[in-house]
């Protein structure tokens, strides 16, 4: 990404700006853990649910109670939550320099088989906002049930400037 000023590439905060994405409050824990950790230079964030305040926006199971694209949705929701998260936490995400592991799991009926097209809800947007240079390897697992009955939790570990 590069912006029309000059020849550097866009920061995140830039991109997020530029897109029209406004990153929500971040959320509140849901029980007792610290929603980011950070050691050395990565950052661990909690699983990250599509909610928005204190209730799930999502609730059901690919396959049955929802489709893919809704899935897409909530996956998505879940990294704005994630980034919202990483922001507060590190005060800028220009301080992400790298986006090391985006772990999915997606809730699904058993007959499933497009957890990646959900993931995707995820993997774009973070693409969009850091770039293809910082794409994360990826795990995706489908499972049987979530925390408050949504469809997507995602796992998300940064590299951080330090």
């Amino acid at each position: 990404m590069v912006t029309r000023e000059s020849a550097r590439p866009a920061s995140a905060d830039q991109r997020l700006e530029e897109l029209g994405i406004r990153l929500p409050a971040p959320p509140e824990p849901f029980g007792t853990y610290a929603e980011a950790v950070q050691t050395g230079n990565l950052l661990f964030l909690t699983g990250m649910l599509p909610t928005e305040g204190r209730a799930a926006k999502f609730i059901g199971r690919v396959g049955a109670e929802l489709d893919v694209e809704t899935g897409r949705q909530a996956a998505y929701l879940a990294a704005l939550n994630g980034l919202a998260v990483a922001r507060e936490y590190l005060g800028s995400l220009d301080k992400v320099t790298r986006i090391i592991r985006l772990g999915v799991l997606v809730a699904t009926s058993g007959d499933v088989r497009d957890q990646p097209k959900v993931a995707d809800g995820a993997s774009e947007l973070l693409q969009d906002i850091f770039g293809k240079d910082k794409n994360p390897s990826r795990l995706v697992y489908g499972v049987a049930s979530l925390p408050l009955g949504t469809p997507v939790e995602l796992e998300l570990i940064f590299e951080v400037s330090v």
